[in-house]
C-alpha cells in the first residue's frame, strides 16, 4: 500500500503495543496513538486530498472512514447542540476502568448523524418553515403513548421500509420493494440531513416546492482551503434485533443498536423495537467532488458474495445457507414474511478491502470489543467533474445490499451518481424534490423509479 495514509500496515500492528500505554492528560482514554501516530478525530474531511484525478479513489475511500468515524462519534448527554460530538469521548465510547480514580465509562451513542435533521421534519406538508434544527424530532400521534412510556426510544421514530420510503407511497425500498431478514422482519430505513443543508434550504424557503420554480439550486461544499462545512445527507438501515428464541438471534453486541418506535405504514400500529445497524450511506459535496461523494457502509454479517459464496459457519442477517434452493436478489410478494436470501454481487476489493484492514484494526485496538470494527466499507463513487451529468469516474457501478439489493448488476442506472444524474436541477438530491406542493420535478423522480427494470409499482392508497 501507498504511504498515502498516516495509519500504515505498520502502524495499525503497533497500536496494540501502545494502546495500553498512558495518555497525554487532553485526551481521554484510548484516543490517540504515538509513535507512530493516529488520532481519531470528531472532525469531518473537507476534500480528498490527491494529487490527480488518477488518485483520487484512494484518497475517497479514507475520506469515507474519517467520515464515518467522526459521525459515528457520540454526542454529549444532554444534547445542547445537535450534530456536535462529545470531545471528551471517542467513537465506540470509552469503557469502563478499574481502579481508584478511574474515569467513568462513557456511552457509544447516539452517534452524530443521528442527531441531524430528519428529512421528514423538514419537508412538512403543508410546507410550512421547519422547526429548528436543534428541537428534537417529531413524534407521529400513533406513538405518543410509547413515546412517553419510553423517552429514550422516542428519540426517533421510524415509519420507512425504504430509504426513498419518503419519496414513494408505501412500503418500498429504493426499488420499489422491501428487504425481510432471517427473521421475517422488514428492514427500516431514515434518512438524516446535517445542519449546512438544513440552513441551505430553510433560508432559501426551498421546503416549499414554489420557491425552487426559476431557481438554481447548488448546495454548499466544503474544500481543504476554506472553513466552510459540507452538505452532508446521511441514509441508514436497520434490523430489528433477534431476540433468543427467535428464529435467528442476533448478538446484539456486534452491531450498533439503538432503542426506537418503529411506525408500520400498512398497519397503523407503533412499537417500540431494539434496532441494529445494518447500512449507512454516506453523501458529501466536496470542491474536488462536485457530483458529491458517495460512500456507503455495511455490517460485515449481511451477506456473502455472489462468486466466493457463504463461509463456512457464519451466520449472515440475509442470507441462510441451508436454504439451497431459495432464489437470490428476489423482492418479496406483497404482505410476504419470508426472508429474502442475498448475495453480494460486486465483491469488496481494491483500495476499499485495504481501508477496511486498516480502520477496523484501529478501531479494535482503540478497544477490543469496539462495535464500529463490525463496518465495512463497500465502496466510494465520485466524479471530478460537473460533467457529464450522472457519469462516475470510479466505480462504474455502486450497491449497498441492504439498499439497493435488487439493483446490483453492473449496468446503467445502478448506482448513486448513476441514478442521482437524474436529480441534476436539484442538484443531484432527491430530498428538495420531495417538497410540497409535489412538483414536476417529484413526478419525474418517481417516473424515473418505477421505470427500472423489476421495480414493483407503489400499493394503491
Amino acid at each position: 500500500m501507498a504511504a498515502r495514509f498516516i495509519l500504515t500496515a505498520t502502524a495499525a500492528a503497533a497500536l496494540a503495543l501502545t494502546c495500553g500505554q498512558s495518555q497525554a492528560q487532553d485526551q481521554p482514554p484510548g484516543r490517540s496513538f504515538t509513535p507512530p501516530s493516529y488520532v481519531f478525530s470528531p472532525d469531518l474531511p473537507h476534500d480528498v486530498i490527491a494529487p490527480g484525478d488518477s488518485a483520487i479513489q484512494p484518497t475517497a475511500d479514507t475520506m469515507a472512514w474519517n467520515a464515518f468515524i467522526a459521525l459515528n462519534w457520540p454526542v454529549p448527554n444532554p444534547i445542547v447542540q445537535r450534530g456536535v460530538p462529545d470531545r471528551v469521548n471517542v467513537i465506540g465510547g470509552v469503557p469502563k476502568r478499574g481502579g481508584v480514580g478511574a474515569p467513568p465509562a462513557m456511552p457509544n451513542g447516539p452517534t452524530v448523524w443521528e442527531t441531524f435533521k430528519d428529512t421528514n421534519d423538514i419537508f412538512l406538508n403543508p410546507p410550512v418553515k421547519p422547526t429548528s434544527f436543534d428541537t428534537p424530532e417529531s413524534v407521529p400521534p400513533a406513538c405518543k403513548t410509547l413515546a412517553a412510556q419510553y423517552p429514550g426510544a422516542a428519540r426517533r421514530t421510524l415509519i420507512l421500509t425504504s430509504k426513498f420510503g419518503e419519496l414513494v407511497s408505501g412500503s418500498r425500498q429504493a426499488d420499489g420493494n422491501r428487504l425481510i431478514d432471517q427473521n421475517g422482519m422488514n428492514v427500516w430505513y431514515e434518512v438524516k440531513l446535517n445542519r449546512v443543508y438544513y440552513d441551505y434550504v430553510v433560508n432559501n424557503g426551498f421546503y416549499n416546492s414554489n420557491n425552487q420554480k426559476g431557481k438554481t439550486i447548488s448546495f454548499p461544499f466544503s474544500s481543504n482551503s476554506t472553513a466552510n462545512g459540507a452538505t452532508i445527507k446521511v441514509k441508514a438501515a436497520w434490523k430489528v434485533m433477534g431476540t433468543p428464541g427467535s428464529k435467528q438471534p442476533d448478538d446484539a453486541s456486534k452491531f450498533y443498536t439503538t432503542d426506537a418506535l418503529v411506525l408500520d405504514p400498512e398497519s397503523g400500529k407503533c412499537a417500540k423495537q431494539l434496532l441494529g445497524l445494518v447500512g449507512l450511506h454516506i453523501t458529501m459535496k466536496t470542491a474536488r467532488l462536485p457530483q458529491w461523494t458517495w460512500a456507503t457502509f455495511e455490517h460485515v454479517d449481511n451477506a456473502p458474495d455472489r462468486q466466493a459464496g457463504p463461509v463456512a459457519g457464519k451466520q449472515y442477517n440475509f442470507f441462510n445457507a441451508s436454504c439451497a434452493g431459495c432464489p437470490l436478489n428476489k423482492p418479496p410478494a406483497d404482505g410476504s414474511t419470508v426472508p429474502t436470501q442475498v448475495v453480494r454481487v460486486t465483491s469488496i476489493d481494491g483500495s476499499a478491502a485495504d481501508e477496511n484492514a486498516i480502520y477496523q484494526a484501529a478501531l479494535r485496538n482503540l478497544r477490543p470489543d469496539n462495535v464500529w470494527q463490525n463496518y465495512e466499507l463497500v465502496d466510494v463513487q465520485w466524479s471530478a467533474s460537473r460533467t457529464p451529468v450522472g457519469v462516475p469516474n470510479q466505480p462504474p457501478f455502486l450497491a449497498n445490499t441492504t439498499m439497493e439489493t435488487y439493483l446490483q448488476e453492473p449496468k446503467k442506472p445502478n448506482g448513486c451518481i448513476n441514478c442521482h444524474g437524474a436529480a441534476a436541477t436539484t442538484d443531484f438530491d432527491f430530498q428538495v424534490a420531495n417538497a410540497y406542493p409535489r412538483s414536476a420535478a417529484h413526478a419525474d423522480l418517481l417516473k424515473m423509479i418505477f421505470a427500472l427494470p423489476g421495480v414493483a409499482t407503489p400499493h394503491p392508497k
